[in-house]
């Protein structure tokens, strides 16, 4: 039977309904949850729905969103002391199971690690102008850090690859691939202004997931530091500007994801949604 929050491994039923209320934060790129999450008596497994039908755009956005939200059900995990042993990808017959993490032991959370859990209440995209201020190279090489961790990697566009970018951005004749807060292309493209692109070593599923990881790190890193962030996967959305923006990035490395990062106002927060929808349960089952 399947009974949606529960203890898993030595956390108790109430430490795990704070983590998955920090798992289920809203995703980057879409309002909408692609995943949901299952008890076991010693894990928490995430998985996803329709990858196996998405295009190559949906899927590749889908598997960042899910990233982020293993990202903050990793930390969520730190922040009751707890080391979280995670698996990516761990049935090879099972495509839509993403991930299976196991509290396992005792590890006490890293003081940065415990500002990222305090990060994830308050990490909203921001599609307001944002002021004219410059982000420190102190918060630039901590935004690094943050997607190498992960082992994904951000670059940052420089203001003499500012004209191709614009370029590869006017050519995008669709909509954005992504509906909402994290979609479309204005990303206010001009010299002095910090946008960086968050991309992978491998095209690939876990390269994908992995990436999702990174960028959630970078925007709760962003999010403590007091910066706001614009998202953008128009330009990934088509696959010859994509390769276009990966020649313009020198060709080593695969873009996920483009984000503008700076000193914005405040915007609404995002409701959340109730536990029971996204947790898998006998009342809220999960199609396989």
């Amino acid at each position: 039977m399947k009974t949606g929050v529960m203890p898993v491994g030595h956390l108790s039923a109430t430490q795990m309904r704070s983590v998955l209320l920090a798992a289920t934060a809203p995703p980057p790129l879409r309002n909408a949850r692609p995943w949901r999450f299952q008890c076991t008596p010693d894990a928490v497994e995430l998985y996803a729905d329709s990858l196996t039908t998405d295009t190559d755009s949906r899927h590749r956005e889908r598997l960042l969103d899910c990233g982020a939200a293993l990202l903050n059900l990793r930390l969520a995990i730190k922040a009751q002391n707890s080391h979280a042993d995670t698996r990516l990808f761990p049935t090879a017959d099972r495509p839509d199971l993403l991930a299976v993490v196991r509290p396992n032991g005792y590890e006490t959370i890293a003081p940065h690690d415990r500002e990222l859990v305090a990060a994830i209440a308050d990490r909203q995209s921001n599609r307001r102008p944002f002021t004219a201020a410059v982000v420190p190279d102190a918060v630039q090489r901590q935004l690094r850090r943050a997607a190498e961790v992960e082992r994904a990697w951000l670059a940052t566009i420089t203001d003499d690859q500012v004209p191709q970018l614009r370029d590869i951005m006017h050519r995008t004749e669709t909509p954005p691939a992504t509906p909402g807060p994290g979609g479309g292309a204005d990303l206010d493209i001009e010299p002095g202004r910090l946008v960086v692109v968050i991309g992978s070593l491998h095209d690939t599923a876990v390269g994908r997931l992995q990436a999702g990881q990174a960028l959630q790190r970078v925007l709760l890193t962003a999010t403590a530091a007091g910066l706001s962030a614009t998202l953008s996967t128009q330009a990934m959305a088509i696959p010859a500007t994509r390769r276009d923006l990966r020649r313009l990035l020198g060709g080593g490395l695969w873009p996920q994801i483009m984000l503008r990062l700076g000193h914005g106002t405040a915007v609404p927060s995002v409701a959340q949604p109730e536990l029971e929808d996204v947790v898998i349960s006998d009342a809220h089952p999960f199609g396989r």
